[in-house]
């Protein structure tokens, strides 16, 4: 199928060869100057990285464009401009939605951990009610056992029947203490089920079968306490991991040049700037960046470290990573001598195979040579031990 622009390229060819011959190439056309600053902007490697597809097609668009400008086809050059600036800006459209679902996915986390806060902030209020209910109703109790013991003879077994069931509300106290209504509901509402049937028995005066209803609470307190105690140990020695990581972090801000972050796997320690090119000893004025971090590696010495050596892309894949395994052991070497057990650490070279930044650049490349300090987090099976 012949087009119009076609047809009036064909017709216009010999003319507009005439008149490039007489006066060279036309200038560009606004729209396309316009788009050539666009793909030369901020939002170039965004673009690049995210939607490589749609960069291809305005890359493509583009060149169409130049052709038809070459060839001295405004109509068509305008159309391919167009098609690249809008496939263009279609891929950045797509590119900033990532960046709001991201947006929305973070806020809704925090949603998530504020209900969950609201709702254990909730049960805590249950929780602290029925205390004061109990006690309430112990102090009301005790008022009427007062009274009882002037006009009865069985003071001594209310006194006894008394004690039992303090000693199972103590019981449940000591539950409550681990987390027992979170880890272990249903051994935990047994014993208050039954705490309160012992308290209506001992109220009623039924001193003998509150004695034996209050032993069974008891029992189902330290049932609830044995399946609880472990899993809470276990959830104050995480926040108590989460809260010494954070502390790596406080620590971090110290050293100079250095950059700290929270990863999946640990605290992450960056140094930059260690080396002169090519070389692998530690130039003497970066000396008490290491050190400084060896310093944080005594004071948590509770983490095992891994040394990660990183370069950038230029040279052979082979030789970047021999350097950066030489300058990880380098590193590792020089925490160990300032007092680290060197039990503890793990030197591995990871090449140019993990860059953070485009080695395209001067800037780009700088940021990715670095050698990493990672304080491994402890698994939670490493915790339970």
């Amino acid at each position: 199928m012949i087009r119009p622009w076609m047809l009036r390229r064909a017709l216009a060819a010999p003319a507009l060869a005439v008149a490039l011959a007489a006066c060279g190439t036309q200038p560009k056309p606004a729209e396309l100057l316009t788009f050539e600053q666009l793909r030369l902007g901020e939002t170039a490697l965004t673009v690049q990285d995210r939607q490589p597809e749609l960069y291809a097609e305005a890359e493509a668009a583009y060149k169409k464009a130049l052709e038809a400008h070459e060839d001295g086809e405004a109509e068509e050059t305008l159309h391919y401009t167009r098609l690249a600036d809008i496939t263009w800006r279609t891929a950045v459209a797509r590119s900033q939605l990532e960046d709001r679902r991201d947006a929305l996915k973070a806020a809704t986390r925090d949603l998530e951990a504020a209900q969950q806060a609201h709702d254990d902030a909730q049960q805590r209020k249950v929780l602290a009610e029925e205390g004061i209910a109990r006690q309430m109703r112990l102090i009301e109790m005790q008022a009427e056992i007062a009274a009882a013991e002037v006009r009865s003879r069985q003071v001594k077994r209310a006194a006894d029947a008394k004690a039992k069931v303090d000693a199972a509300a103590a019981g449940i106290a000591e539950a409550e203490a681990v987390d027992a209504a979170r880890h272990a509901p249903g051994e935990l509402n047994k014993a208050r089920a039954g705490l309160k049937m012992a308290l209506e028995q001992l109220t009623a005066g039924d001193y003998k079968q509150a004695e034996a209803t209050a032993g069974f609470v008891v029992a189902d307190a330290q049932a609830a306490i044995a399946v609880a105690k472990p899993k809470w140990a276990l959830d104050q020695k995480m926040r108590n991991m989460e809260a010494r990581l954070r502390g790596i972090l406080d620590a971090a801000a110290t050293v100079p040049g250095a950059e700290s972050r929270l990863e999946a796997r640990g605290a992450v320690i960056t140094l930059r700037e260690l080396f002169a090119s090519g070389k692998t000893a530690i130039e003497t004025d970066r000396l008490s960046a290491v050190q400084q971090t060896a310093k944080i590696a005594r004071d948590f010495s509770e983490f095992r470290l891994i040394v990660e050596g990183h370069t950038d892309n230029r040279g052979r894949k082979r030789t970047n990573l021999k350097l950066s395994e030489e300058r990880a052991r380098s590193v590792a070497g020089q925490i160990q001598g300032n007092g680290v057990d060197g039990d503890r650490i793990t030197a591995i070279g990871r090449g140019d195979d993990e860059p953070i930044d485009d080695n395209a650049s001067r800037e780009g490349r700088a940021r990715n040579r670095r050698v990493d300090v990672v304080f491994l987090k402890p698994t939670k099976a490493e915790m339970a031990q």
